[in-house]
């Protein structure tokens, strides 16, 4: 079975990772200048080498010395040579012998000679050598084969510019250079005595996986398999466990001896180093405190000097000095030329997971809010915190759409989620999901995941046939369609249709409604958690759990469904003041309204909506 890494799951960067080319191009530019160009590169293409082979398979009875089964021969090479070896002919006297031994040491030293000369014994990594070798520094930018040089540089390509992109250039340009130090180091330190050369920038690479394993450990690698010829797919696993996975491998091949020639105690300490050095930077606040203001400093617009207030204010908790600190940048920074002013205290805050606030800025820039002027990872996140604000309105499909319109990594993810919401409140999603199968390259699965979406409405609950409901004077009614995560005591916890989860307390509720509605199967008893009524011209907005989507199997279990479903009310009643609909004692007796239609329902519960 073949397992490999194929990407990073909505990996972007907010900015060109010119240290990640930088070093990438260092190691192209040396690859062709010691490896490619050269006529010998290792010193192992000598004509001496083949002679020294071929003397010894004619006289196997002699010694070969040390130093060059193991400075220039592999394990297994050495192993063969060892194995030739004979006893001396009784017709090779001892005179005769001495001069042929003289004759094979004499091609030895004349190959030696000619090995150390070669590039990559000259720039590479020889313990024996000592501290004073240029080998610590150039051997991290060498390679041994273009399968070598690959190699490398996917794993590198994985995770270098992300690390980058959250770290900033200079810094993660030293974290680079000292991971591949360390690494050596680890090397040196197995064997000082070493005089097999050391070459390859999968040291550094292992500390920067080690610093991902970490720092991104939330993150999802795209695994790839294949089982001979018979199967083959992809799956999802977390960073932490891709990065897991291959220190394990990576210290049995060190207990077993099976390295055969690979450097392993470099990648163990390069990844150790990567690791712990990742965790020293969050535990002890440097990059939340110089990292990340210094990478939007380069990568957004000039903060103004109230964001710092603001961010002062969320660390003590103040939610209402931290609003007064972005109403003063708002007033004080022009907006008239679209939201690029504002961008900056939106990405500090989705950074530190304050979407709330950020939807709070959001909202009250009003028409100068531009989704299509936002970077697509903070739209994505904005738009992915709907929750966070009430009264969104369609501002989060709008975010969806502009990420789709520009078919980035994220805009199938972002049409798909955009097509749900509006299958949930009732809109027609269709075109969301032309858009998303209309993108290059998707993968089968998200393909999959789009047709699914189309085929079923996008909805986790029965969605109204025609256009969203109003109340009585024209206001549309949002009703987001959910699943019952978990029934707490004083709230409840659902999954929106975008995937999301959320908790609604009792007490922010102003009401709440059941009914029964005709479906095809017969009927389904559909409880709305009343948000709102309605306010600043917008219509009500309520919670929606269909009866298949409460799981009440799992939370009263042995009990039918119906009494289940009075016991699930009833707990909900005694911690709602708000009026229920039709009425407190209608629900309490269990007397439902029915109703032939989803829309039917919501005229007759928000058709005279209070304000």
């Amino acid at each position: 079975m073949l397992l490999f890494p194929v990407r990073v799951e909505d990996a972007e960067v907010d900015r060109v990772p010119a240290v990640s080319i930088g070093i990438a191009a260092a190691c192209a530019a040396a690859f062709l200048l010691t490896w490619v160009a050269p006529k010998n590169p290792d010193g192992m293409r000598a004509d001496g080498f083949r002679e020294i082979l071929g003397y010894y398979e004619e006289h196997p009875y002699l010694t070969v010395q040390p130093r060059f089964l193991y400075d220039y021969l592999r394990p297994q090479a050495r192993a063969a040579i060892e194995q030739m070896h004979e006893e001396t002919p009784l017709t090779v006297d001892e005179a005769t012998r001495a001069l042929e031994q003289t004759h094979l040491d004499s091609l030895i030293e004349d190959f030696a000679t000619v090995a150390e000369a070669s590039p990559m014994r000259r720039l590479g990594l020889v313990p024996a050598r000592g501290l004073k070798q240029p080998g610590w520094l150039t051997h991290m930018f060498l390679h041994f084969g273009w399968m070598h040089l690959l190699g490398n540089m996917f794993f590198f390509y994985l995770v270098g510019p992300l690390l980058e992109d959250l770290w900033g250039r200079g810094f993660f340009g030293a974290f680079y250079l000292a991971g591949g130090m360390m690494a050596a180091v680890a090397h040196f330190g197995i064997d000082p005595r070493s005089t097999v050369v050391m070459a390859g920038a999968s040291g550094a690479i292992a500390a920067c996986m080690g610093a991902f394993s970490y720092r991104c450990r939330s993150r999802r690698i795209r695994m790839a398999y294949m089982i001979g010829w018979i199967r083959r797919g992809t799956f999802l696993i977390p960073a932490w466990l891709w990065g897991g996975f291959w220190f394990a491998g990576e210290v049995f091949s060190l207990a077993s001896h099976s390295s055969e020639g690979v450097a392993v105690m470099a990648h163990i300490g390069g990844f150790l180093f990567g690791f712990g050095a990742a965790t020293l930077v969050d535990k002890s606040g440097y990059e939340a405190r110089a990292l990340a203001p210094a990478v939007q400093e380069k990568t957004t617009w000039t903060q103004h000097p109230s964001t710092e207030l603001a961010r002062a204010a969320l660390d003590r908790g103040d939610q209402r000095a931290a609003a007064e600190a972005y109403r003063t940048v708002l007033r004080e920074q022009p907006l008239e030329q679209g939201p690029a002013p504002a961008i900056p205290l939106l990405q500090n805050l989705a950074m530190r997971g304050e979407l709330g606030q950020a939807w709070i800025m959001a909202l009250e820039l009003g028409a100068a809010f531009d989704p299509d002027r936002l970077p697509d990872k903070l739209a994505y996140q904005l738009a992915g915190a709907t929750e966070a604000a009430s009264d969104a309105g369609d501002l989060p499909i709008q975010l969806d759409g502009a990420i789709g319109r520009r078919q980035g990594p994220l805009a199938a993810k972002a049409l798909l989620r955009a097509a749900k919401r509006c299958f949930a409140a009732g809109h027609d999603g269709q075109a969301h999901l032309d858009a998303a199968r209309a993108l290059p390259n998707l993968a089968p699965e998200m393909l999959a995941q789009i047709d699914g979406a189309g085929s079923s409405g996008g909805s986790l609950a029965p969605a109204p046939s025609t256009p969203a409901p109003h109340d009585g004077s024209g206001k549309a009614v949002r009703v987001l369609a959910c699943r019952l995560i978990d029934l707490a005591e004083n709230a409840l916890h659902v999954e929106m249709a975008s995937g999301t989860t959320r908790r609604v307390d009792f007490n922010h509720l102003v009401g709440v409604a059941a009914g029964v509605v005709a479906d095809a199967q017969g009927a389904a008893i559909l409880t709305d958690f009343i948000l709102s009524w309605g306010a600043r011209g917008e219509g009500p907005s309520a919670i929606r759990i269909s009866g298949s989507q409460l799981g009440l199997s799992s939370l009263f279990p042995g009990v039918p469904s119906k009494e289940a479903y009075a016991k699930f009310l009833r707990h909900v009643l005694a911690r709602t003041a708000g009026e229920p609909l039709p009425s407190r004692e209608a629900l309490a007796k269990g007397d439902y309204p029915r109703f032939p239609t989803v829309a039917a329902l919501n005229a007759a519960f928000y058709g005279n909506a209070r304000g």
